[in-house]
C-alpha cells in the first residue's frame, strides 16, 4: 500500500514521538511537535501510538492513493477533502485507490496529522522514524516530503464489512483554549531573576515572533532582567525549557531543540500544556501562570488518563467492527 505526494505543502515531514537516548551524544529528540494530536490519529486506527505519521504544518500536502487503506487525521483544521468531498477529521477513513486527498490552510492552530493503518513502512535510525531536518537523518532521508515521493505503508488491511462505516468521533476541541495562560514549573535559574522581572513575567503577555519554528519559539515582550550578570557552561534541555537570552525575550524551546543550552531557564512549560502551545501560531500572543510540580504532575496524570479512556473506546469500536 502506498501514498504518492502530488503537492508536498508547506512543510510536512514525517514524525513519530520522538528519537529519546541520544541527547548526551548531542542528538535531539525531534518528533511530533503536537504528541497529543499524533497519538490521537493513531489511536483512532487502533495503532501503536508512537507509529509514524505525517505532521502537516500551515499548508498541507495533496495526495494520491495507489492503494486501498485506512487513515484518520487530526489536530488543526486544514479544510481536508477527499475526491473534492470534505474530509472529517477525528475519524477513521477507508480511502480507496485512486482516491485523492487535498489540504488547504490551517484554519485554527497549526499542524495536522494524517496516521495510515499499521503505519508507514520506513526504516527506523537511533530507533524513531522522525524527521531532523538539521542531521539530515529519519524520515524520508532526513528531510520534508517532495513532490513524487511514495510513502509506502506497512502490513495488509483487515477486510471492511460491507457497507460499514467508523461509528467513532473524536473532537479536537483543546485547539478552542488559546487564550488560557501556558502554564510553567520554575526553571533551575528561576532565582537569578529581579523580583520586577518574575512579577512582570507572569502578569503580561508575550507575541510569538515569526521566525519561530520546530525548535523554537521566540517570543517579543517586556524586558526580563537577571539580579547580576552569570553564564551557565550548559546544560540539558527539555520541550517546554523557557530560556532568557542576554536580551531578556523569552525563548521557548521547542521538539527540535538543541540537545543543551546555555541561556538561564526561567521555567519549564508543563507537558499537559505542550499540544496547546504546539498549535500556536506566529503573531499570537501567550501568558504565563505559575503552578506547583504537584499540580504539573496532576494536570499530566489526569490527560495520560483521558488518552487511555479514548484508546479503550476506539480499541472496542475497531475491534467490533473487525470481529
Amino acid at each position: 500500500m502506498s501514498i504518492k505526494v502530488m503537492k508536498p505543502g508547506m512543510q510536512t515531514t514525517i514524525q513519530d514521538l520522538g528519537r529519546y537516548g541520544g541527547q548526551s551524544l548531542g542528538i535531539s529528540v525531534c518528533g511530533a511537535m503536537d504528541q497529543w494530536a499524533a497519538r490521537i490519529a493513531n489511536i483512532l486506527l487502533n495503532n501503536y501510538e508512537d507509529e509514524a505519521v505525517l505532521e502537516m504544518t500551515f499548508q498541507g500536502p495533496t495526495l494520491a492513493i495507489e492503494e486501498d487503506l485506512i487513515l484518520a487525521i487530526f489536530g488543526a483544521d486544514m479544510n481536508a477533502s477527499w475526491n473534492e468531498k470534505k474530509l472529517p477529521q477525528g475519524k477513521p477513513i477507508f480511502a480507496k485507490k485512486g482516491d485523492v486527498l487535498s489540504f488547504g490552510y490551517a484554519r485554527d492552530g497549526v499542524r495536522a496529522y494524517l496516521a495510515v493503518k499499521n503505519g508507514f513502512f520506513l526504516e527506523k535510525v537511533l530507533d524513531s522514524y522522525s524527521t531532523d531536518v538539521k542531521a539530515k537523518i529519519g524520515g524520508l532521508n532526513g528531510r520534508p516530503i517532495k513532490e513524487g515521493d511514495i510513502l509506502p505503508a506497512k502490513g495488509m488491511l483487515p477486510p471492511l464489512p460491507p457497507n460499514q462505516s467508523f461509528p467513532y468521533y473524536i473532537d479536537n476541541n483543546y485547539l478552542d483554549k488559546n487564550d488560557s495562560p501556558i502554564r510553567f514549573i520554575r526553571g533551575r535559574q528561576y532565582h537569578w531573576f529581579s523580583k520586577e522581572s518574575l512579577q512582570t513575567f507572569e502578569s503580561s503577555s508575550f507575541t510569538i515572533e515569526p521566525d519561530s519554528d520546530r525548535m523554537g519559539y521566540r517570543l517579543s515582550g517586556p524586558t526580563l532582567e537577571r539580579k547580576e550578570s552569570k553564564e551557565l557552561m550548559t546544560e540539558g534541555t527539555t520541550f517546554g525549557s523557557i530560556q532568557i537570552p542576554p536580551n531578556g525575550q523569552p525563548i521557548i524551546l521547542m521538539a527540535d531543540r538543541q540537545p543543551t543550552g546555555g541561556y538561564p531557564k526561567i521555567g519549564e512549560v508543563i507537558r499537559s500544556d505542550l499540544p496547546r502551545l504546539s498549535q500556536m501560531r506566529p503573531g499570537s500572543k501567550l501568558s504565563f501562570q505559575e503552578i506547583s510540580l504537584q499540580a504539573a504532575y496532576q494536570k499530566t496524570r489526569k490527560q495520560l488518563g483521558d488518552l487511555e479512556v479514548i484508546k479503550k473506546a476506539c480499541h472496542l469500536k475497531w475491534n467490533e467492527i473487525f470481529k
